[in-house]
């Protein structure tokens, strides 16, 4: 049977307490009593009301006050209040409802319609309340993260605008720390999102207990009072630091943070370890706005997770500078293509018993108005960072497949055509059709061109890469391991792909005639491509001793400036029309 409305009833008068209590009883309503304001408080706190009728008369504590004594209490925020006046000027009325009353009821009362008057203040405020329910919920959903119940981006960011505007009055310090979980996208991969969604939990707990039990900074046992804890999504956290004394107290409580989230995590019968990289800016040194505080903390993440991770850099100019530099770098290189500003250049390859051409290797060339000649260290690691190295590697493979055929339509003869493939690339699903369709637009034989990829591209996903070698090698083109050596393929591995071709990594053949270890590594590839049936070249020749060394071992082609410079495409035609190298009466 459902509970009956409870009223609570409060006038100094018993015999007006009785009439109004017995009509309303009448009606189905609970009645509780109580003679003055203090009761009124005392009964309210201990026993569950519905709704109260005040009194404004009364002896002690008046209606008004106790009217706003109850607003003040949790549970009557929203409970209907009507006061009872036998005062009907504006001004009392006026006063009512400042103090927080629902509605008035005037003396003497009109007992027919007071039922009517308190069910309607009931129903009016049963929606009130459903509606700051609702409001409640939305304020979660917009300021909350629903996975570990921290504040979201939203929410710390009008946290921190608000704070630096108190420090900037006061004068003093704040700092803003920037998180990023090392390898969690590799958690998500490798073992679930779900199990990646407990690890997240499991730093934000790790991450509010830090900052409670004043394990940041050696605070008190508490958690201060303006500092906040977020997560901005992903695998990113912020942490506001608002009562520091100087800069050093950031470090130490990144620190201390990462330490605390470099613990072992035992997460469904397995034991996770997860490193963290965090940047610092302090307020005002290294941003005079919420804004600017947060951008910087995360630009020193960035050059912490750079710096290998596990670490915590405070923001410098210098990282702004930089950031810069690349941005201005970025958008130049987007617009390289449609400019007509990139160049191949082409680097003989010699068969070493005879001399003769055996190939060419495909090496980029960016001229910028603004820039100059920009080196591809610079340029070619952005375009990967970014994506470009797609449109840009596409853009170079066709134009060197067009290349090549444009030299044999000449009745020149290039046996082979080798152009680097990023990883981005090769390990994008369609990149053999991309293949395929660039050899059918350009003409050129597969036989003609090898892909060169790099041992670290192989091994990023082995199977895969096998799958995509394989696929390629159906078309007929030749595929080369490039800086081999410097990864860490396995012979097991090595023997599943369907190479041609092993490149000796100018790191070893540097220093071959006077370093034992790098001409024992030199000698081991040789030999080993040997039993393996696969040729090698040799990059980075620059000496004849070198070139002898490589001669006496067995390698099959050396390239380097002792034999040829990068040249462009017409001086490559040049070379190829020099008497010694065959010529053919076209394809």
């Amino acid at each position: 049977m459902p509970q009956a409305t409870r009223l609570l009833i409060v006038d100094d008068d018993p015999l007006t307490r009785t009439l109004i209590g017995g009509t309303l009883k009448t009606m189905g309503f609970d009645i509780a009593e109580a003679g003055d304001g203090l009761e009124c408080l005392a009964l309210f706190g201990s026993e569950p009301v519905d709704a109260v009728l005040l009194d404004v008369m009364m002896p002690g504590m008046d209606g008004f006050t106790a009217c706003a004594e109850l607003r003040k209490l949790p549970q009557g925020r929203h409970t209907p209040i009507l006061i009872m006046t036998g005062l009907d000027d504006l001004e009392s009325i006026t006063h009512a409802f400042e103090a927080g009353a629902t509605d008035f009821i005037t003396k003497p009362i009109n007992f027919p319609l007071l039922g009517h008057r308190v069910r309607y203040a009931l129903k009016a405020s049963d929606t009130t309340r459903r509606f700051a329910d609702s409001e409640r919920r939305l304020h979660r959903l917009a300021y909350f993260d629903s996975l570990t119940e921290l504040p979201n981006r939203e929410f710390f960011k009008e946290h921190l605008h608000y704070m630096v505007s108190l420090a900037a009055a006061k004068g003093s310090p704040l700092a803003v720390l920037f998180l990023d979980l090392d390898g969690f996208k590799r958690i998500n991969d490798t073992l679930g999102h779900p199990l990646g969604d407990k690890v997240l939990r499991a730093a934000a707990e790790r991450l509010r207990q830090s900052l409670r039990a004043g394990t940041a900074v050696g605070w008190s046992d508490r958690f201060r009072e303006g500092d906040a804890l977020a997560r901005l999504g992903g695998d990113e956290f912020t942490v506001l630091l608002s009562r520091i004394e100087r800069a050093e107290d950031a470090s130490l409580a990144a620190e201390r943070i990462r330490t605390a989230l470099g613990q072992a995590l035992k997460i469904g019968g397995q034991e996770l370890y997860t490193t963290t990289s965090i940047g610092i800016a302090v307020f005002p040194e290294d941003g005079g706005n919420a804004d600017e505080l947060l951008r910087n903390a995360d630009l020193a993440m960035y050059y912490a997770k750079r710096d290998g991770g596990n670490t915590h850099r405070r923001f410098s100019g210098q990282m702004a500078a930089a950031v810069l530099k690349r941005m201005t770098l970025e958008n130049l290189l987007r617009k390289a293509i449609e400019r007509g500003e990139l160049r191949l250049h082409y680097q003989p390859q010699f068969n070493i018993g005879n001399g003769t051409v055996a190939g060419a290797e495909t090496l980029l060339r960016w001229t910028n108005p603004e820039l100059g000649m920009v080196s591809p260290a610079e340029f070619i690691p952005l375009a990967e960072d970014t994506g470009l190295i797609a449109p840009i590697g596409e853009w170079v493979l066709r134009n060197a497949c067009a290349q090549a055929r444009a030299w044999r339509d000449q009745g020149l003869t290039l046996p082979r055509v080798a152009v680097n493939v990023s990883a981005v690339q090769f390990l994008h699903k369609g990149f053999p059709d991309l293949v395929t369709r660039i050899l059918e637009e350009t003409g050129l034989e597969p036989r003609t061109l090898e892909l060169e990829l790099t041992e670290s591209a192989l091994m990023r996903d082995a199977d895969s890469a096998a799958l995509a070698l394989r696929t390629l090698k159906d078309i007929g083109v030749q595929l080369a391991i490039d800086d081999f050596g410097t990864g860490y393929s396995s012979l097991s591995r090595l023997k599943q792909f369907p190479i041609d071709r092993l490149k000796i990594d100018r790191s070893f053949v540097r220093d071959i005639e006077t370093d034992a270890d790098d001409a024992a590594i030199a000698v081991a590839i040789i030999a080993m491509a040997s039993s393996m049936r696969l040729e090698v070249v040799a990059e980075g020749v620059e000496t004849p001793g070198q070139l002898e060394f490589l001669r006496n071992r067995g390698c099959h082609e050396v390239q380097g400036f002792l034999l040829s410079r990068p040249l462009p495409a017409e001086q490559i035609a040049a070379l190829l029309a020099r008497p010694g190298a065959r010529r053919t009466g076209g394809a």
